[in-house]
């Protein structure tokens, strides 16, 4: 059921998005805490506390938006962006994680998305904050994925959406 939620609000956004709403490209964006990535088909290193820029690196944000419904199961949610990226539904780039409280290198896809000229402003003043804590590396142990991402708030119908202009799968395996 919740599922159907996150389908739902995906299918109300293209619909939405695909009738007038003007797409603002955000893309500047910085890294926190002792993390790194590293984007493994481009071959180039994000470290603590950069800012990059997608286009100056070659990357591509999605124009297409997906909407997570607040109430929505993370597990089901998972499975879900785990089938779009495979399908291809999403532009996404490989990357390894690194973080020196951590002795292995996590493995992940990250996928970047526009926003609205309306939520300009709210997604992080106009650049992503890519931040993983503590509690995400603990998560994505033994081949389990955790699942996080960076949103602006939405009202859809009756249901507030989260909508994110960023979204990381991470693993200690490789996804």
């Amino acid at each position: 059921m919740k599922l159907n939620i996150l389908l739902l609000a995906t299918c109300c956004s293209q619909l939405f998005n695909s009738c007038g709403s003007l797409n603002v490209p955000i893309e500047k964006n910085k890294t926190e805490n002792n993390t790194s990535f590293t984007f493994s088909d481009q071959n180039f290193t994000v470290n603590a506390g950069d800012f990059f820029s997608l286009s100056d690196k070659g990357l591509r944000a999605n124009s297409k938006k997906i909407m997570i419904a607040s109430s929505a199961d993370m597990s089901k949610v998972i499975m879900y962006m785990q089938k779009q990226f495979k399908k291809g539904k999403f532009i996404s780039y490989n990357i390894t994680i690194k973080n020196p409280r951590y002795p292995k290198p996590y493995y992940g896809k990250i996928a970047f998305f526009n926003t609205n000229k309306k939520n300009q402003l709210e997604a992080v003043s106009r650049y992503r904050e890519i931040e993983i804590s503590d509690s995400y590396f603990e998560s994505a142990t033994r081949g389990r994925v955790a699942l996080m991402y960076e949103y602006f708030k939405s009202k859809l119908v009756q249901t507030t959406v989260q909508v994110p202009t960023w979204v990381l799968l991470m693993s200690d395996e490789p996804l």
